[in-house]
């Protein structure tokens, strides 16, 4: 991607105009985005269009309304992924360098929605700023790199983009009337007010779903417990690991011993064949198991609990095989 974006940045050498005064400009844009690594996500594509708007008489050249998005965005650890979409709103401020080029710096605003919420990844406001050149190819066309640094307010997690523009101008400026610049006084600025989050779960009181949560308990979109189903099966009437779901435990304990703030509980459960008290234990037995099996991989058993459910949470129909596989199952939820 980063080669595509240097290339494409290289054909602009092949030409070169000033560019004509203008009010406005679209950029549609491709890149990407390195997120931190305790969001547990992978390098992702990104693409969006920014809508500007000159400014005359002010410190900053030009007001930036933007959209990014990203899809299919794959978690590092189990089989899930999400898509973001960002809204945001930039000041920029431009220093030309010759009549073809000017280098920017900018700074912004926006929100940030996570389709599906993980671990750290939560809906958020964020800042940002960063810097870039743009360089007009032709009178009507230009082409603009550019890296941004952005902070989310939730947990300060950081995100890297990397951009390529295609500018396309409209609106030529007419030959302004000279006269005396007004004093140009800022307005005040005005916080808004906190979401309230009563149970601290970063799910806002007025999305939350489930709003006596746990403290430290890792939530879903809705504020409800998280929980991530490890793909470990059973046999009928069995507690035995099969070497075949080692690789999936091998993924919780490497989340573990990356991220050590956290803990996980482990439950256990049956499909409905045997009595209640019977399936109470052999779901226990599945749990202490698994637990077992990440003790071998290097967690701390004082990191790891078991409980056990029989058949009272079922995934699926108990009336066929296929259902009652599914059935017999442990499924984490991982804790700070």
């Amino acid at each position: 991607m980063k080669k595509t974006l240097f290339s494409l940045a290289a054909l602009a050498s092949l030409a070169f105009a000033a560019p004509t005064a203008y009010n406005y400009e679209v950029t549609p844009t491709i890149g990407g985005v390195q997120p931190e690594g305790n969001l547990d996500l992978k390098e992702q594509l990104t693409y969006g269009l920014r809508f500007g708007v000159n400014l005359d008489n002010t410190i900053f050249d030009q007001f930036e309304l933007g959209y990014d998005r990203s899809d299919n965005v794959d978690y590092k650890i189990g089989n899930d992924s999400t898509d973001f979409n960002r809204y945001y709103g930039n000041l920029v401020k431009e220093y030309k360098m010759s009549p073809e080029m000017a280098l920017y710096a900018l700074v912004g605003i926006g929100y940030e929605d996570v389709k599906n919420e993980q671990f750290e990844n939560r809906d958020s406001m964020f800042a940002q700023y960063g810097g870039g050149v743009k360089y007009w190819v032709t009178d009507n066309f230009a082409l603009k790199a550019e890296v941004r640094h952005g902070i989310k307010f939730h947990g300060g997690d950081n995100n890297l983009f990397y951009t390529l523009g295609f500018v396309v101008p409209f609106d030529a400026k007419t030959a302004p009337v000279v006269a005396a610049k007004p004093e140009v006084k800022p307005a005040p600025v005005v916080a808004p007010a906190a979401p309230k989050d009563s149970d601290g779960d970063g799910v806002y009181d007025d999305k939350d779903k489930c709003p006596n949560t746990p403290k430290g308990t890792v939530v879903d979109a809705d504020g409800c417990t998280k929980i991530i189903r490890l793909h470990v099966k059973f046999d009928f009437d069995k507690s035995t690991v099969k070497p075949e779901y080692m690789p999936e435990i091998q993924k919780v304990a490497d989340f573990m011993k990356q991220n050590p703030g956290y803990n996980v509980v482990l439950e256990g459960h049956t499909d409905s064949k045997g009595s209640d008290a019977y399936n109470m234990k052999l779901s226990d037995q599945r749990a202490k198991a698994v637990a077992k099996a990440l003790s071998t991989l290097g967690v701390s058993g004082a990191k790891v609990t078991t409980e056990a459910f029989g058949e009272s949470k079922p995934v699926a129909t108990n009336d066929t095989e296929a259902g009652r596989a599914e059935n017999r199952r442990v499924d984490a939820i991982f804790k700070k």
